[in-house]
């Protein structure tokens, strides 16, 4: 009966999202995905997902989960006229009131399904019922820097913006997309006068499906569960994030954290109200290569420039790296240190690879290849340490008279040619007055050639 029941609803929606244009309300059944975003609960019923079972945790350690402020004069939000586009948000205490705008906490999953398609879930409580319309906004960002504010990321070209919408007394989601665009003419813009801004909103016909709760639901995620959810104070929404033309086939997601937060109307130029600090997003199939550079310095330096590009590892795997079998990463994949010595390769699928030193330091010897076995979520630290090179200024002085003597000397197997004539500024008396061992094995004959000095 839930399925015909859907069916039909699913159909009247299509006929809405004609009327409606760019937004597109809620679908049903969303093809190729096992999660219910179609029911406006939390408990699994007779589907294979749903919020209860997906790896939801607000506790230690988070996972897809963003917690809100407590309510009252400690909760921030974003005001001083704050809009969409506003690149860096303000970011203000104790200015929400205890309406349809003040946010709980916020759930938000990525996950590549069967069918090889990434999906993205997604859902929001509030504080209350409201009596207006409710829009919510769900921001991906690709970047982890955070912007002057200390909250928000830096915004980059391609982040994307999902517009989730519901006309008062309305229990069906409209929901869209806007992507974040840095250069171009101003017609590209939503609303703003000029870029950066969010460009045009573009649908989600077919690509996604939604409800808010119509009675009381349980949500049973700690902490304080299980807790009751008064009506329309919860809503959701699964998104095929492929098909939607969202993400490509890289199973590595673009985005590494996703926050939400409330508008005052549904005008997009209305100003921000609420907002759920960042949450990361970052896909479980990839992860992180931080790489430390120092020289061989007791305490040790952190050197900068030194370049290290990915290698896939061929099999067999590990042993000694082989230029020949264990080739670059397509397209190439480097890092740079930078002053603090430090680089790193992120969102790397999970394998196997070799980190090489491709371009070293002026005046070090090149750390040798590590070999790392990455895990899907994990972060793997490595360290490479380049010995200091050191230069040997040979003098052979002949110490009747304190003069140079030209002559060849073995360092560690190397023949190095000693000081025929001092530098300028400095005299042979100068440089043999310094001091040094006395030399008289008279079976070289009268100087000291090859002489061995081992390291």
């Amino acid at each position: 009966m839930k399925s015909i029941t859907r069916a039909r609803w699913g159909a009247g929606l299509a006929c809405l999202a004609l009327i409606l244009g760019g937004t597109t309300a809620a679908q049903a059944n969303l093809t190729g995905s096992p999660f219910d975003a179609g029911d406006g609960n939390l408990v699994v019923n007779d589907e294979a997902k749903d919020w209860a079972n997906i790896g939801i945790s607000c506790v230690t350690p988070i996972a897809g989960c963003g917690l809100d402020l407590p309510t009252g004069q400690t909760d921030n939000s974003f005001g001083t006229g704050t809009k969409e586009d506003t690149s860096v948000p303000s970011v203000v205490d104790g200015s929400i009131p205890n309406n349809k705008s003040d946010l709980t906490r916020f759930y938000a999953k990525f996950i590549e399904e069967a069918n090889g398609s990434t999906y993205a879930y997604l859902a929001w409580e509030r504080v209350q019922e409201p009596s207006g319309t409710t829009n919510m906004d769900f921001e991906f960002n690709q970047s982890s820097a955070l912007s002057s504010n200390g909250v928000t990321p830096v915004r980059t070209a391609g982040d994307v913006l999902v517009k989730y919408d519901l006309s008062q007394g309305g229990v069906n989601p409209v929901l869209g997309y806007h992507k974040w665009i840095t250069t171009g003419a101003r017609t590209l813009c939503e609303a703003a006068n000029s870029t950066p801004c969010w460009g045009k909103v573009q649908a989600l016909t077919g690509n996604f499906e939604g409800s808010i709760n119509t009675v009381v639901v349980e949500d049973p995620i700690a902490p304080d569960a299980p807790r009751n959810l008064s009506v329309r104070t919860f809503g959701e929404a699964a998104i095929n994030l492929t098909a939607a033309g969202i993400v490509g086939a890289d199973p590595c997601l673009p985005f590494s954290s996703a926050y939400l937060k409330s508008r005052s109307s549904d005008s997009f130029t209305a100003a921000l109200k609420d907002f759920i600090a960042p949450i990361s997003v970052a896909t479980s199939k990839c992860g992180d290569i931080n790489v430390l550079k120092t020289d061989d310095d007791s305490p040790a330096s952190p050197l900068a420039g030194a370049v290290f590009t990915l290698y896939n590892d061929a099999a067999p795997v590990g042993g000694t790296f082989d230029p020949a079998t264990d080739l670059a990463v397509t397209p190439a994949t480097t890092c740079t240190t930078g002053t603090d010595g430090k680089c790193s390769f992120t969102q790397v699928l999970a394998g196997n690879y070799w980190v090489v030193e491709t371009t070293t330091p002026a005046g070090h010897d090149t750390a040798a290849p590590q070999a790392v076995t990455l895990v899907g979520g994990a972060t793997v630290s490595l360290t490479f340490v380049d010995p200091r090179d050191f230069k040997i200024i040979v003098l052979v002085c002949k110490e009747a008279d304190n003069s140079l003597y030209s002559s060849q000397v073995t360092v560690d197997g190397v023949n190095k040619d000693s000081l025929a004539t001092a530098p300028s500024g400095l005299t042979a008396a100068q440089l043999c007055g310094l001091g040094g061992a006395a030399y008289d094995d008279k079976s070289y004959g009268d100087h000291p050639a090859n002489v061995n000095i081992p390291q």
